[in-house]
C-alpha cells in the first residue's frame, strides 16, 4: 500500500511501533576472518555469565580488550586496576594497561568539575600469562563479570570498567547481510556478479518480468522487502552522472566571521572536486595531536580495495564518509567538515576508538571556548554508526558513550546520529540517547543540547522499510536513493555486455556497476539521513544573528542558540521551557 506522493513527514512522538517491526535486530555473526583479526565476540544471553538478576541482550564486543573510565580520585583508580589485574591473573591473563591517553586524562582532570565524569577512557589488553602453554581465547565479558563480582569494590568502581563494543556503520545493506566484510552473493545480487540470460537476455531493456526483485518478488528473494534497497535501481550503491555545478556557499565574503563546523566521525573523506580543503579538514587536531585513526592499516580510509578477499570488489563502507560529506555540502554549502576517521579499513569501529575521538573533540571545544579560538570551535557532530548494548534497562546501565556526548552538548555542540537500518524497535546507541520516556535521558534539559536520532524516508515521504523506529527516533529525513559524492574508484566488477565497434574502434558497454569515476552515486541508509539534518542545523545556526560573534564563546548562549536551531529543524524534539544557569561544566573558564 503506497500513500499519496508528498505524504507529510511522520511525527515520531505519536508513532507506535508496528506489528511487523522486530523487537530485535536481525544480524548475522561476523565472518571467521573478522573474528580472528579483532577477536570479535558476540554475547549470547542464553549462555553468558550473569551477575545476580542481571538482564542481558545480544551485543558484539572485542574479546581481548576492556575499557576503563578513569575516576576523579586517584585512589579509586588504583583500586580499579589492582582488582582488574588480580581477576585477570586468576583467569590466566595479564591486564596490560595502555597509557597512551594518560596526558589527556590529566588534562581532563584539571578542567572537569567534581560532579562530572571524565569523558576520556583507557584500554586494557588481555594477554596470556603463559603464551607458550595451553591457553583459551580471551573473553573480556567473563573477566568483566568476575571483576564486578569481586568484593570490596564500590558500585562506581564496578561500573568504571566495561566492554569495548563493536560499533558498525549503516550504509543500507540488506538486513541479513550486515557484516561489513561479507560481500553480496548471487543470492542477494545476481545482477552484480554473474548474470545469466535468464535475468538479462539483452543489455538494454529490462521490465518487471526480467526483474522480479523490483516488483512483487517472492519469499526466496524478498522475505521482508528490505533487501531491495541494496539493489541498484532501488536505492543500492550505484554510479550515476551529475552534470550540475558544485553547491555554492550562500554567505557572501565577510558576512560571517566563521563557517558552521560539522565533525563527521566516519571513514574519512576522499579527494573530490566538491570536497576541497576549503570545505573539508582531513587532519583535524587538538593541541597538535591528530584526532581519530591515523594508521593506514589494514586499508586507508576510502581505499577502493577490500583486503578481506582477492576479488578486488569495493568494501561495503567504501565511500561512506565521502557520500556523507557531499550531502552536507548540498544541504549547507557554507559548512566546514572535520573528517574524523573512526571506522577501520575493514569496516570495524571499536568503541574505544570512537570514545577517544569524542574525548579529544570535547577537549578541543573546551580549550577553544576558554582561549577564544574561533577557528577551533565545533557546532554539530554527525554520527552514522551504532550498536546495541547488552544491559539496556538494567539498573547498572551506564554506557561510556553517553559521557562525552553530554559533555559536548553542555558546550553548545548538537549530536545528530543515525537511527539504524535493522527495522527494529530495540534502542540502538548512540541514537537512543535522544530524550525519551524510558531512555537514559528521560527529559531534555535547557542546560545541554539533545541527541537527535534520525530515521530514513523514501523519496515519496514514507518511512524506509529498513529504518529503525520507536519513541527514541527524534526525526526523519530523506535516506533512500540519495545522490551524493563518492571516491573516484573502480572496482573489479564489469559491465554485463561490452564490445569494440565502428571505425575508429569505439568501446561500447552497459553500465559498470562499481565504476564510480564519475564521482557520484546513489545510496541508501539512515547513515545518510542523519548528516542531512546535521547540515540543516548548521544552516539554522548560520542564520542566527549571534553566530560568529562573542556569543560563540559563552556555552550557555551557544546552548540556547542550538536549541533554537533544533526547534526549527526538528520540531518534534521537545524544547525545555525553563533555562538553567547551574549546569555542571557550562563554563570552561570556571574550572581552568
Amino acid at each position: 500500500m503506497t500513500p499519496p506522493a508528498g505524504s507529510p513527514t511522520p511525527d515520531p512522538s505519536t508513532a507506535d511501533p508496528r506489528d511487523q517491526m522486530s523487537s530485535q535486530p536481525q544480524r548475522p555473526g561476523p565472518s571467521g576472518e573478522t573474528v580472528l583479526r579483532h577477536t570479535w565476540r558476540r554475547l549470547d544471553p542464553s549462555s553468558a555469565l550473569r551477575l545476580g538478576e542481571q538482564k542481558l541482550q545480544t551485543t558484539d564486543y572485542l574479546g581481548n580488550q576492556l575499557v576503563v573510565r578513569p575516576p576523579l580520585c586517584q585512589a579509586d583508580e588504583a583500586a580499579i586496576y589492582d582488582a582488574l589485574t588480580a581477576v585477570a591473573k586468576q583467569r590466566g591473563f595479564r591486564a596490560v594497561r595502555d597509557r597512551t591517553n594518560r596526558d589527556l586524562v590529566t588534562r581532563a582532570r584539571e578542567v572537569v568539575a567534581n560532579d562530572e565524569v571524565i569523558p576520556i577512557v583507557e584500554r586494557v589488553e588481555l594477554t596470556p600469562l603463559d603464551p607458550d602453554g595451553l591457553i583459551t581465547q580471551a573473553d573480556a565479558w567473563e573477566i568483566l563479570q568476575h571483576y564486578r563480582a569481586r568484593s570490596g569494590l564500590t558500585e562506581a568502581q564496578r561500573q568504571a570498567v566495561q566492554l569495548n563494543h563493536v560499533i558498525t556503520s549503516h550504509p543500507g545493506e540488506p538486513a541479513a547481510h550486515k557484516d561489513p566484510l561479507e560481500k553480496p552473493t548471487p543470492y542477494w545480487h545476481p545482477t552484480l556478479i554473474s548474470p545469466t540470460p535468464y535475468w538479462h537476455p539483452t543489455p538494454a531493456t529490462g521490465n518487471p518480468y526480467w526483474h522480479p526483485v523490483g516488483t512483487t518478488g517472492n519469499p526466496y528473494w524478498h522475505p521482508t522487502g528490505i533487501e531491495e534497497y541494496a539493489t541498484p535501481g532501488f536505492g543500492g550503491r550505484t554510479p550515476v552522472q551529475f552534470v550540475g555545478p558544485p553547491p555554492t556557499p550562500t554567505a557572501g565574503s565577510g558576512e560571517v566571521s566563521r563557517p558552521p563546523v560539522i565533525a563527521v566521525l566516519d571513514t574519512g573523506v576522499a579527494e573530490h572536486h566538491w570536497l576541497t580543503a576549503e570545505f573539508v579538514d582531513r587532519q583535524p587536531c587538538f593541541d597538535g595531536i591528530r584526532i581519530g585513526l591515523t594508521d593506514p592499516e589494514p586499508v586507508p580510509s576510502d581505499d577502493p580495495r577490500d583486503n578481506a578477499d582477492l576479488l578486488g570488489g569495493l568494501a561495503v563502507t567504501t565511500g561512506h564518509g565521502t557520500f556523507i560529506a557531499g550531502l552536507i555540502r548540498q544541504t549547507c554549502p557554507d559548512a566546514r567538515i572535520l573528517a574524523v576517521r573512526v571506522i577501520q579499513g575493514d569496516g570495524v569501529v571499536a568503541e574505544a576508538d570512537l570514545l577517544d575521538a569524542l574525548g579529544m573533540l570535547w577537549l578541543r571545544q573546551r580549550t577553544a571556548l576558554a582561549d577564544r579560538q574561533s577557528d577551533q570551535l565545533i557546532d554539530v557532530v554527525s554520527l552514522s554508526l551504532g550498536y546495541y548494548h547488552e544491559q539496556y534497562g538494567d539498573r547498572a546501565f551506564d554506557p561510556f558513550l553517553l559521557a562525552p556526548l553530554r559533555a559536548l552538548a553542555r558546550l553548545g555542540v548538537t549530536i545528530v546520529t543515525s537511527a539504524g537500518n535493522d527495522a527494529t524497535v530495540r534502542p540502538m546507541y548512540p541514537a537512543a540517547f535522544a530524550p525519551w520516556g524510558k531512555g537514559p535521558i528521560r527529559e531534555p534539559s535547557s542546560s545541554e543540547l539533545p541527541v537527535i536520532a534520525v530515521g530514513a524516508l523514501n523519496p515519496d515521504g514514507t518511512i524506509a522499510m529498513f529504518s529503525n523506529e520507536g519513541p527514541w527516533v527524534s526525526a526523519y529525513r530523506p535516506g533512500a536513493a540519495l545522490l551524493s559524492t563518492l571516491p573516484l574508484v573502480d572496482g573489479s566488477r564489469s559491465p554485463t555486455a561490452a564490445l569494440v565497434s565502428g571505425t575508429p574502434h569505439l568501446f561500447r558497454s552497459t553500465i559498470d556497476p562499481d565504476d564510480f569515476r564519475s564521482g557520484f552515486g546513489i545510496w541508501s541508509g539512515t547513515s545518510f539521513a542523519a548528516p542531512i539534518l546535521a547540515a540543516e542545523l548548521a544552516r539554522q545556526l548560520l542564520a542566527d544573528d549571534d553566530f560568529g560573534t562573542d556569543a560563540d564563546f559563552e556555552p550557555r548562549a551557544a546552548v540556547a542558540r542550538g536549541w533554537a536551531a533544533v526547534a526549527a529543524a526538528s520540531p518534534y524534539t521537545a524544547r525545555p521551557e525553563s533555562e538553567s544557569t547551574d549546569s555542571p561544566g557550562a563554563d570552561p573558564e570556571s574550572s581552568r
